[in-house]
Formats: C-alpha cells, sequence, structure tokens
C-alpha cells in the first residue's frame, strides 16, 4: 500500500528493448556533446594565467599611482603593460568566441542529423501505446460508453501527461508517422531519446557548475 494512488496504465504496446536502446544512445549522445560544447567555451590554462597576470598588472599600477609623481616612470611602464595585457586578453576572448561559435553550429547540425534518423529508423513505430479499452474512468470525467477505444486511450493519456500533452510540440514532433488514430495515445521514439538527453544534460549541468567552484 503506497501513499499516493497512481493510475495504473493499461499498455496496449510496450517495445522494451529499443527504449533501453534509446535512452542509452540519448544519454551517451548529450553526453557526448555537453563534454564537447564544454571544451569550447570554457577559459584555457593560458586565458586564466592572463587573467591573473592583468589583475596583477593594475594591482601594482594602482599602488604606484597612488606614490604620486615620484614613482611616474614606473607608472608609465606598469600602464602600458596593463593596456597591452588587455589587448591580448581580448583576442583570446574573441578567439573563444568564435570557437563557441562554431561549436554551436556544429551541435545543431549533428542534433538535427540525429533526429532525423531516429525518426526514419523508427517511423511507424510506438514505443508505448495505451489500450483504451481496459480504461476505467472512476471519476465520471469521460462519457467512455460514448467513446471510441482509441478515444478513452488519447483522453487518458492527455491527462496523464500533463501539461506536456498540451504544450509539448517536440512531443507532437516526435508522433510523426505513428497512425494519426492512435497517435494521441502513444510515445514514439524520438520522446524517448530526447528524455535520455533532457535528464543527461542537466546531471552534466550540475556536475560541470558543482566543479567550477
Amino acid at each position: 500500500m503506497t501513499l499516493f494512488q497512481y493510475p495504473q496504465i493499461p499498455y496496449l504496446v510496450v517495445h522494451s528493448a529499443d527504449i533501453v536502446l534509446l535512452l542509452s544512445i540519448g544519454a551517451i549522445y548529450e553526453l557526448l556533446l555537453r563534454l564537447y560544447k564544454h571544451s569550447k567555451e570554457r577559459r584555457t590554462p593560458h586565458e586564466r594565467k592572463i587573467n591573473v597576470h592583468l589583475a596583477t598588472l593594475k594591482y601594482e599600477a594602482a599602488r604606484k599611482r597612488a606614490l604620486g609623481p615620484s614613482a611616474f616612470v614606473e607608472t608609465s611602464k606598469l600602464e602600458r603593460a596593463v593596456l597591452a595585457t588587455e589587448k591580448e586578453l581580448t583576442k583570446i576572448t574573441n578567439e573563444r568566441g568564435a570557437r563557441t561559435a562554431v561549436a554551436a553550429k556544429r551541435v545543431k547540425t549533428c542534433n538535427l542529423i540525429c533526429n532525423v534518423i531516429v525518426l526514419l529508423t523508427y517511423w511507424g513505430v510506438a514505443m508505448v501505446a495505451i489500450d483504451g479499452s481496459r480504461i476505467e474512468d472512476a471519476s465520471g470525467e469521460y462519457e467512455l460508453n460514448e467513446m471510441t477505444d482509441d478515444e478513452r486511450a488519447a483522453a487518458f493519456w492527455k491527462g496523464f501527461l500533463f501539461p506536456l500533452s498540451y504544450h509539448g510540440l517536440g512531443y507532437k514532433i516526435s508522433q510523426y508517422g505513428i497512425d494519426s488514430e492512435k497517435r494521441a495515445s502513444c510515445v514514439g521514439a524520438l520522446a524517448v531519446f530526447w528524455s535520455a538527453r533532457v535528464t543527461t544534460g542537466e546531471i552534466v549541468d550540475c556536475v560541470l557548475q558543482w566543479w567550477a567552484r
């Protein structure tokens, strides 16, 4: 006996092996993408060294400037060094920005290709399908006797996945290829693939943020 009562899902089709395969591929794919993007976006050891050197130069220049005219020569040298270092740092930052932009384009292209491959590979195949004939509505929300099995399944699945079923454009795209009458009560391969990617992406982001501390 559990604290919360969950509705029993009357599955008609569950392709367990394919779901596990798609989840595994999605997780590995997202992990590799995140690591690739991170390697292009993060500051290099040389850039971090330049930042530290610039901060040191600014501190020394401010200290010499506070001594007044007697330290004019040293102050001038330090200020020129600050300008030169800032110029070098700007160049490095721009190069990192260019790398990040190129990486983003490559990731976008890879995502498109991968999505098309998954969609075409499992075209018309539902990873999970609901059996409308086994749905019982204890709440009386639906007039089940006046609905077809497909309509019962669609109503159950829409409520179960709320609000994703109403606002998830990507979720609807993932159902392309499935029979139109059964589409609303099925989960496509892309939805499974994307769920693995989203979960893995959130985990990787948390790890990278913790590591950056």
